[in-house]
Parts: C-alpha cells; structure tokens; sequence
C-alpha cells in the first residue's frame, strides 16, 4: 500500500488537516505507529497516546477539537474504527492479490471436479469427485473438499479445513483454519442397553459473506441440512450441531455450542462459552449473555443471560447478590439467634 494523507482522506469520506502530504505505507497503534503508518483513535481513554504518537496520519471523528493535536496530520472521519477497517481491506486484498493464480502440483483434483477460473489450489489440497469451486477462490494447503461439495465464487478456505460431501458454500466465504464443515451429526439411539449409530445422510448449506472462525465444527444434518444464513459470523471453536438453522447477520462468539434442531433468527447475537439445548426457537434481534445457559425459546427482541436464563438485567441482579451470599448469610445467622435468644 502506498498513499498519500490525501487520496486517504478520499476513500474514507474525511477531511485532512495537516501540512504534510505523507507516502503511507502501513498501520499500526497509536503507540507503536511510524511516521509512515496510520493509526486511529477511537475512545478518548487513548487521547494521550493519540497526542504523543509518531504515526503519519491518525482517524478522529468530526467532532474532535483539532487543536490539541498542533503539528500532526488527522483526517476527521464519521467513525474511526471503521475507516481504519477500510484501510486493513486495502491490506488483505493486497496480500491476496500476490497469490499466484494456480493449482499446485502437489494438489488431487478429481478429474470430474470443477476448478473456476483464477483459483488458487494450493499444496496437497484434495478435491474429490463432482466438486465445484468457483472463480477466483483460494484453496489453501491441506484442504480436504468432499465429493459433490459446492464452494462459490471469491471464497478463502485457510489450511487445513474439511469440507465433507454435499456441503454447499455460497460467495465470498471465509473459512479459518481447521474448522470441520459436514462432520458426522451427534446421532445415537439407546436400544436395548446397546448404543446404535443414527447416520448422518443429510448437508450442510452456508450463505453468501458468512465467516467460520477456526476449529469450528458445523454437522450435517441427520437429513435435509444444516444451514447458515447470508452474513453470519461465527468466532472460533463454536459447535454448530445437526439440523440446526442460523439466520443472517448473526454473531456467534466462541466456545457456544449449539445442539440439535435449534432454529435462530436473523440479527442475534450470542456471546461466548453460551450453550443452548436442542429444538429450540430462538427470535430475530436476541441477544444472549456470556456463559449463559440457554433451555427455552426466546421471542423477537429479547436480551438475556445466566444460567438458568433470565432477563438480562435480572440476571445481573442475580450475579450481584451471588456475591454477597456469604453476608446475607451471616445477617440471617445473627437474625436467626437473636430470635431464638427471645
């Protein structure tokens, strides 16, 4: 990346104030950040960090006094976190944009199997029979890709994933490394004593510009699919069971494991290390606190937490009076004796 503080300015809708038209280059922390970097200040805990810093140019918002920051170049923006964001894109694409457009010779690729044009295949990737891969995506090492499995156009699959048979992956997918998408459904039956297997015959389908974190498990479903909607995103080591179904735009934190036949709505949030039982309806625009214990539905709108679940402000209560156990106690004890005094 090479611009100027000007052609910067211009592809973040901000306005430049400075004097010093500087090449940059990079970016970097306000405390970190070299004269050639840009850097933002997005909470104004980090205003001294922000007056001291050495970086090129810094994102404030509109409405930040440009005075206390004298000598320095800063482009006042909207929001400084998301024009920082927009510069990181230009980063990526950069770096993408150096893969070499080809197909290892190292890869398998069934002779069957569909390659889009500009892919990338990288070292010992495995593409099995029937498999579609659309153009300009980017395959990295060690990838396994089922047979039949559909992936879209422009989507990045990190080293290491497993893609297994029938998934079907829409454009502009990103998928970090190690996660496991068509595993095995979590299917038994108690007969007699005796553990059967149920099998697993269904697929997975995911939407357009859905992200799965890394080590990240998706089942398929026991039949028909396990699906996820366009926009969602999923951190790291979550646990996505059979024939659940995710909306769209949702963000799902890691450690939560979902269990089967779980449907949710579109826009919900679910933080980290939360775990919901099986056949659940969850709402649209639900949000589900950390480590909360989910056993119900959840209509349209609601915020929640704790385990077991309650409204997210009572859950809070909750916590806090947890805290003070050992001194309501102790108040109950003396209360206890003085009654039993009299």
């Amino acid at each position: 990346m090479r611009l100027t503080a000007y052609e910067l300015a211009k592809i973040v809708s901000g306005e430049f104030i400075g004097s010093n038209d500087i090449i940059l280059t990079g970016v970097n922390s306000l405390s970190n950040a070299k004269e050639n970097e840009i850097s933002f200040l997005g909470n104004l805990k980090y205003l001294q960090d922000a007056l001291t810093s050495k970086a090129g140019v810094i994102f404030v918002t509109f409405d930040t006094d440009v005075l206390k920051f004298k000598d320095k170049n800063i482009i006042k923006v909207e929001n400084p976190q998301y024009s920082y964001s927009i510069v990181l894109s230009l980063i990526e694409k950069e770096r993408l944009e150096e893969i070499e457009k080809k197909v290892h010779s190292s890869a398998f690729i069934s002779s069957d199997a569909v390659i889009g044009s500009s892919a990338y295949i990288g070292q010992n990737v495995v593409v099995e029979s029937g498999a579609k891969i659309g153009n300009n995506a980017k395959i990295f090492p060690n990838v396994y890709i089922g047979k039949n499995v559909v992936i879209g156009d422009d989507c990045l699959v990190y080293p290491n994933v497993v893609i297994r048979e029938g998934t079907i992956i829409g454009n502009r997918v990103i998928i970090q490394p190690g996660a496991v998408i068509g595993g095995d459904g979590f299917g038994f039956a108690n007969i007699s004593g005796k553990i059967h297997k149920i099998p697993q015959i269904g697929y997975v389908k995911i939407g357009d510009d859905v992200e799965i974190g890394a080590n990240t498990t998706i089942d398929r479903a026991t039949f028909d699919s396990t699906k996820i909607g366009n926009g969602t995103k999923t951190d790291n080591l979550v646990q996505i069971a059979h024939n659940v179904e995710i909306g769209e735009n949702c963000i799902i934190v890691a450690q939560v494991g979902i269990a089967g036949s779980t449907h949710i709505g579109n826009n919900v949030t679910i933080a980290g290390q939360t775990g919901l039982v099986g056949h659940l309806k969850i709402g649209n625009n639900v949000t589900i606190a950390g480590q909360a214990g989910i056993s119900g539905n959840i209509e349209d709108g609601q915020q929640v937490g704790g385990n077991p679940m309650a409204p997210l402000n009572q859950s809070i209560k909750i916590r806090v009076l947890i805290r003070k156990l050992p001194e309501i106690y102790n108040d109950l004890r003396k209360i206890k004796k003085t009654l039993w005094d009299k």
